[in-house]
């Protein structure tokens, strides 16, 4: 399997594997042939993305963080339990003085999402799967759209922030308050206008100051409920907090250590919402919600970048481990090698190395011409040197 952009996908191209609705209805199963109707409807969902089935590819699959169906059952958990919220909490700038009132008023709501046992139910499982995970490599690319833009993005975060817990030993009890607050860091978007999320362009002054409010929004959803570990809720209060002093709303800092145990840091940003941040930034990236989609190297480079000063320094350090700078599934094309023939070749990267993830095993499927080549070639960067190697987006 290769995962081939949407724009690049022909009528003859073959679906590697199924796809499905945020309701959890098959939308189109696997071995289905990708026309031009099909496309345009997986772009209109938003699926950029999509794994095409090539010869010699069969087995490479790329390994899920957590697997599809939990994945959809999260989906479907989130969208079937804040579904009303937006109506229920939407906030004009008249109202924004009243929103502890309105959270007051309408706590029935609210806590029937957050006491649900459908969202507890796919929590717990979200959690199990990553705690029982042989290897902790982030694949985003492999996590399909679920449950539309803002689902899907909270679901990514959620699940990165926990690969990063587990990465840092946390308890069970721990990894449990930070899955609350990750998958609800962004709760308080519920109460904003649908036309300022989705606006395009620049905000203006008055508009910047109403998005902003989005984390106290949350936080008082959340804090609200004695269920609620308060770490849980203060993910949403401070995951747009930078260590540098310069974020939102309350212009904290950071110290850049360890997100362990440390009951003398006060006045600082909650190690939960640090670890959000970094995984927030990082998803925000990759997905092109920030604008232009970047590519891991791209992405990481950033997040790299800006360690110590907006992000957490510790924390970027332990996720750069993590995350493979060439997921399986991705296709590249080769720029460098020993014999001036492989130049141009096309491939895909075929499985992780986990002693070194910038050098995994390639399987090279075409020419430079496009032609197939039968049987792929095998090229292990880990024990070959001189290699190039770009992807293709």
């Amino acid at each position: 399997m290769v995962r081939y952009p949407i724009d690049n996908v022909t009528d003859d191209m073959v679906l590697a594997e199924s796809i499905f609705l945020p309701t959890g209805e098959l939308l189109l199963a696997a071995g289905f042939h990708l026309s031009e109707r099909f496309r345009t409807r997986l772009k209109q969902l938003g699926i950029m993305e999509v794994g095409i089935l090539v010869e010699g590819t069969e087995e490479v699959i790329p390994e899920r963080i957590i697997s599809e169906h939990v994945q959809r059952e999260m989906a479907i958990a989130l969208n079937k339990g804040a579904q009303n919220l937006h109506h229920v909490f939407e906030v004009r700038t008249e109202g924004v003085q009243n929103f502890r009132k309105m959270v007051r008023e309408n706590r029935h709501h609210l806590n029937a999402y957050l006491n649900s046992t459908g969202l507890a139910r796919a929590l717990e499982k979200l959690l199990d799967e990553i705690l029982n995970s042989p290897s902790v490599l982030v694949n985003v690319a492999a996590m399909r759209r679920a449950g539309g833009e803002l689902f899907s993005h909270a679901i990514h975060v959620a699940t990165i922030s926990l690969c990063i817990g587990r990465k840092y030993h946390f308890s069970y009890d721990e990894m449990k308050q930070l899955a609350m607050g990750a998958i609800n860091f962004d709760l308080g978007l519920t109460a904003i206008p649908r036309e300022l999320i989705e606006k395009n362009g620049a905000y203006t002054p008055e508009e910047l100051a109403l998005y902003q409010q989005h984390t106290v929004y949350g936080y008082l959803m959340l804090s609200q409920n004695p269920s609620i570990a308060p770490t849980s809720a203060a993910i949403a209060l401070q995951h747009h907090e930078c260590q540098d002093g310069s974020g939102f709303p309350r212009g904290m800092k950071g110290e850049n250590r360890p997100p362990l145990k440390d009951f003398s840091r006060k006045k600082v940003i909650h190690r939960f919402a640090e670890i959000v941040a970094v995984a927030d930034t990082y998803d925000m990236m990759v997905t092109g919600r920030l604008g232009n989609k970047l590519s891991t190297q791209e992405a990481m480079k950033k997040i790299i970048e800006m360690g110590g000063v907006k992000l957490n320094s510790d924390i970027v350090k332990t996720f750069a481990a993590i995350v493979p700078v060439y997921p399986v599934g991705t296709m590249i094309r080769i720029t460098e090698a020993p014999s001036p023939l492989l130049v141009g070749y096309y491939g895909v990267v075929a499985k992780d190395n986990p002693d070194n993830i910038e050098k995994p095993l390639l399987l090279l499927y075409e020419t430079r011409n496009r032609q197939k080549v039968k049987p792929p070639i095998v090229v292990d960067l880990a024990k070959h040197s001189g290699f190039g190697i770009e992807v293709i987006t």
